[in-house]
């Protein structure tokens, strides 16, 4: 049990109104606000596990959705006790309902990814029946709408035109001379339900009616006049009959709520705790907390603590901390300059110790070991009571005795400053005894001090460790961080020296401090200068580390999408062109089948010569219509296969890029030069063709060279007719282009499209099938060919393995 005092002086209440901030519903916030660190290990071990899971998902965005929500105890009561609700309290119980569906349904979505909310998910019980009967009767102020039923629909019209009729007769009679004369003002007001108009006291029995008020003044009159009194009649009792069909609604809903009562009692507390479990999940993403190891004996071992209220504070940098004890140690001394991070340290301790038992995440490293202390003895601050007349060191020897009472060997002590308060011999002398007698009750401790004896004691008696708060000597600042095993200096007279004292009272003290002292304090200073030299090179070498780390995941990344990226791509080339492929192939085998028909029927009946060469004809354009579908359909594989291949280069960023950089396009797998950048456009040549690509299609190229896709076929060299050397090649589907058939305008059309795309592939070699007919088509191709064409190349007549004078072969020339 921890007593009450030690919660004050480590500040609990502050952590709990951190805590208390991250919940939403009423009773969730007040329960965080009075939380207590009183629970053992395996709630604690089962209530991490629902945390960290609800952690996970609001650090990634996501929360379950609780609003507000009011406390709803006395309500449940009162339904109990059959009592009828009133119009608000029906309306929290349908804003229940509603927070109950939508998290319902969030818990539906996202319980595959947290754990956490499946259970909840089986808990809670939407009641939308119920709901959608509140929400068509009652408003959000609590009162029913006009058409909550049939008859408060009437009553209420009916009041309305009372109401008007009423407001009509008064203005006639306000315009009576008999009653004008004696009104103040032409209007009218409500007394006790009643409309009445004010009037001059003189008006008393001249103007029919009742008097139901007078004014303070005694000078005004308030008359329900004569005329007007059947009608407030009318409408008092419409108003009592709408009093009472309220009143019939109220106990119907009321009525059913309780009859769901049950359920809608435990949907209430699953949302609490659910809003409570996220309050610390919240909590524990602000300090980046999460788990530690639960030891079965004393011990202490946390890696990077972290004081939870100053991490929290805005703008604050927090210094995590190493803290620990090792096996047969029992007290760490921690010693070092003032307002150096001793306190902070003792306090850090001391409140993870208690976010433990409170069931929280902690501000550590998942490595840390935590011990489960029966009591935490905390004595930290000004022990000084004027009151009680107690100097600060009798109030410190008040705060010891309870320790030195009580402590045993699963207890936690943290003094502050120990024996403090008295000339330093006898402070020292006592501060040492205290130590050895809570290690000699096996109690743990963590103590901070300046006396110099009790730093000593961890070089004669392995029971205790020493640590300093580490002292920046180039800047002369505390850097905040805990050293173990080496004990810590005061400083005092060097940041002295930095505030500015009068230099010889600097070296007076120095002298008077002595030249053992000095020795000790310049072999300290030698040691943490070294050690501050080596934090900074393990630094270096730790980003180092880091980068490097960093590089060679990101090459690993991007090796692995390339090799991700060609076979996703592959996969879509062969799917995309599969159906297409195969309904060639059926009607390429379709007309086979139809030409095995035609010669069997020839056997059977011969046909003329004219009909059969008009079949052919007929065939022969069908089957050239699919040569150009397969050819173009080759194409456009080719050249996604293509695309996939390796790239060279490497991708290109706008600074690198400069006239004449050479690049790579990815989309058209051919190699360019910059011919011009103009702000974020580029322009580049690739070729005789000048193209604006995006930055994102281009890869810079050192001295390598792509390699162009390679015609399909075997080449050779020949020597041409032309005298000019080309290379012999076989025709294939990719590099033969079938113009017979065509007019000479459609076949040049054709023709330069498709070195247009062979130019683009990197092919080498294009063959023109143009037949012999009238040599029109061929002379108009060749002429073209020589004169018109747009790019660099040479063409002669095919060889007889080619297809002889039917066909044109062109070399494209790179």
């Amino acid at each position: 049990m921890i007593n009450e005092l030690t919660l004050e002086k480590l500040q609990w209440s502050q952590l709990c109104e951190a805590l208390a901030a991250e919940a939403n519903t009423v009773e969730g916030h007040h329960s965080c606000l009075i939380l207590k660190p009183n629970f053992d290990k395996l709630d604690i071990e089962l209530r991490w596990q629902d945390v960290i899971p609800l952690r996970d998902l609001i650090r990634s965005g996501y929360r379950p959705p609780i609003g507000e929500l009011p406390e709803m105890h006395l309500t449940f009561r009162a339904v109990s006790l059959g009592q009828i609700l009133e119009g608000e309290a029906i309306w929290s119980v349908y804003t229940l309902l509603q927070m109950v569906r939508n998290v319902h349904q969030f818990a539906a979505d996202k319980q595959d990814r947290c754990k956490t909310l499946g259970k909840f998910y089986r808990l809670i019980l939407p009641l939308p029946k119920l709901a959608r009967t509140i929400e068509k009767t009652i408003s959000p102020a609590g009162e029913l709408l006009d058409d909550a039923s049939p008859e408060l629909t009437r009553i209420r019209q009916q009041k309305l035109s009372m109401r008007r009729k009423i407001e009509s007769t008064i203005k006639q009679l306000l315009s009576d001379q008999d009653v004008e004369a004696y009104v103040q003002d032409k209007i009218f007001t409500i007394r006790s339900d009643r409309y009445v108009v004010p009037m001059r006291v003189d008006g008393r029995g001249r103007v029919k009616g009742s008097i139901y008020d007078t004014s303070a003044s005694g000078q005004t009159l308030y008359m329900e006049l004569a005329e007007v009194r059947p009608m407030n009649d009318a409408l008092l009792e419409l108003e009592s009959s709408e009093k009472l069909e309220i009143l019939r609604i109220f106990k119907e809903l009321s009525s059913l709520i309780a009859a769901e009562l049950d359920t809608i009692d435990n949907n209430y507390k699953q949302l609490v705790e659910l809003d409570i479990l996220c309050a610390e999940a919240g909590l524990a993403v602000r300090l980046d907390a999460g788990i530690a190891t639960i030891r079965n004996d004393p011990g202490l071992a946390f890696y990077r603590a972290r004081h939870p209220l100053l991490e929290m504070r805005q703008g604050f940098k927090t210094v995590a901390n190493d803290v620990g004890l090792e096996d047969g140690q029992l007290s760490l001394i921690v010693s070092g300059p003032n307002a150096g991070g001793k306190t902070v340290v003792l306090k850090t301790v001391g409140l993870i110790h208690l976010m433990v038992k409170a069931r929280l995440l902690l501000p550590l490293e998942p490595q840390s070991e935590v011990y489960l202390f029966d009591h935490i003895f905390v004595e930290i601050g000004d022990a000084q009571n004027l009151s009680a007349n107690l100097s600060t060191f009798s109030g410190h020897l008040m705060g010891l005795k309870p320790v030195l009472q009580q402590a045993g060997p699963n207890d936690l002590i943290l003094l502050d400053e120990l024996a403090v308060g008295t000339e330093p011999h006898t402070g020292s002398a006592i501060g040492q005894a205290v130590l050895e007698e809570l290690a000699n009750r096996k109690a743990m401790a963590i103590v901070t001090t300046h006396f110099d004896n009790l730093k000593s004691l961890a070089l004669n008696d392995k029971r205790f460790r020493n640590g300093s708060m580490e002292f920046s000597t180039k800047n002369l600042q505390p850097t905040y961080r805990l050293v173990l095993d080496i004990p810590g200096q005061s400083y005092g007279i060097e940041v002295a020296e930095q505030i500015g004292l009068p230099k010889h009272v600097i070296e007076r003290a120095k002298d008077l401090r002595g030249r053992s002292s000095s020795n000790m304090e310049q072999i300290l200073d030698s040691w943490m200068a070294l050690r501050e030299e080596a934090e900074q090179e393990k630094t270096r070498y730790m980003q180092l580390k880091l980068d490097m780390e960093s590089q060679k995941h990101r090459w690993e990344q991007e090796r692995a999408a390339l090799a991700s990226s060609k076979q996703d791509t592959s996969a879509k080339i062969k799917a995309r062109y599969q159906d297409q492929i195969d309904s060639m192939k059926a009607e390429y085998e379709g007309m086979l089948e139809e030409f095995k028909d035609l010669l069997k029927e020839q056997k059977k009946a011969p046909a003329s010569p004219d009909q059969l060469r008009e079949m052919l004809r007929n065939n022969q354009g069908r089957l050239d219509d699919k040569s150009r579908a397969v050819q173009g359909s080759l194409l456009d594989v080719e050249r996604e296969f293509y695309s996939i291949d390796k790239l060279p280069g490497q991708p290109a960023n706008l600074a690198d890029l400069k006239e004449g950089s050479k690049v790579y396009i990815v989309s058209m797998s051919k190699a360019a030069v910059v011919s011009k950048v103009s702000g974020e456009q580029i322009e580049v040549k690739a070729g005789l063709l000048k193209i604006k690509p995006q930055l994102s299609d281009l890869r810079i190229l050192g001295d390598e060279k792509p390699e162009a896709a390679k015609p399909k076929g075997r080449s050779v060299t020949v020597s041409p007719q032309a005298g000019k050397e080309v290379a012999f090649t076989i025709p294939t589907l990719t590099n033969s282009l079938d113009l017979r058939g065509m007019d000479a305008d459609t076949a040049l059309d054709r023709t330069w499209s498709f070195i247009d795309k062979a130019v683009l592939r990197g092919e080498s070699f294009v063959i023109l099938i143009h037949g012999h007919g009238t040599d029109v088509l061929k002379r108009s191709l060749r002429r073209a060919l020589a004169k018109d064409a747009p790019y660099a190349l040479d063409f002669r007549p095919g060889e007889p393995e080619e297809g002889g004078d039917g066909v044109t072969v062109v070399q494209l020339r790179h």
